[in-house]
């Protein structure tokens, strides 16, 4: 695919991150984020996180130089107000069971931070089972709204990942918008297809387009809404 131009908001985020020394990554899996000082997560086996990351390995945390805490986030977290300058979530909170919290917790451990989560839109067509929450967001606000069940995988399931081969397999219901995205070319032939659609996914996909993608940063607090009801 050619250089897409990258949204400003990743740009932007990119940029503080660099300049911010006391980070925390709140749901940081067996990656955290560059220049995080803790990480956090309540998922060890990769399996409950929905990826095919490996377990989570504290270990290599504490050669890089991040303390980790094995706790949910969406609970009262163990760290003093206002202890960070920044706090990190990627694609977490549309997992979580009480969103209201983890925003809560997040305003009050740290100054400034980001919540990244797919889009609306992304929900709609990729469908992820795990997810419970579609995700909005208006200026200083974000809005979590209940997935309904034919909000599940309208146009199929994700792709399988299979351990012992080390790759991606699909079948009759994988999901035909991540074959045509074909994201780490895990598949090849079916985005050949629909090449146009391909090329649009793949455009919005890796250029952090909001269309996709929830880039909502934020500093010193914002607002939010549960929308529960199903």
């Amino acid at each position: 695919m050619q250089q897409e131009e990258i949204d400003p908001r990743w740009v932007d985020l990119k940029k503080r991150l660099k300049q911010t020394d006391n980070i925390i990554d709140l749901g940081c899996g067996n990656n955290p984020i560059a220049g995080a000082r803790v990480g956090v997560d309540f998922y060890i086996d990769p399996d409950q996180r929905g990826s095919n990351d490996s377990m989570i390995d504290t270990q290599k945390f504490e050669e890089k130089g991040v303390k980790f805490f094995h706790t949910r986030i969406d609970a009262p977290l163990p760290f003093k107000d206002k202890e960070f300058d920044f706090a990190y979530s990627h694609h977490v909170f549309e997992h979580l069971d009480d969103p209201a919290t983890a925003c809560s917790e997040m305003m009050r451990i740290a100054k400034a931070g980001v919540i990244i989560t797919p889009s609306f839109f992304a929900e709609q067509i990729f469908g992820r089972p795990y997810h419970q929450w579609l995700v909005m967001d208006r200026k200083n606000c974000l809005f979590f709204f209940r997935k309904r069940s034919f909000e599940q995988t309208p146009f199929g399931s994700p792709p399988k990942y299979d351990r012992e081969k080390n790759s991606y397999r699909m079948d009759e219901g994988t999901n035909p918008f991540d074959m045509l995205l074909n994201d780490e070319e895990w598949y090849k032939g079916q985005e050949g297809q629909m090449p146009k659609l391909s090329r649009i996914l793949q455009k919005h996909w890796y250029t952090h387009s909001p269309l996709l993608e929830i880039v909502f940063i934020w500093d010193n607090e914002f607002q939010y809404k549960i929308l529960n009801d199903i």
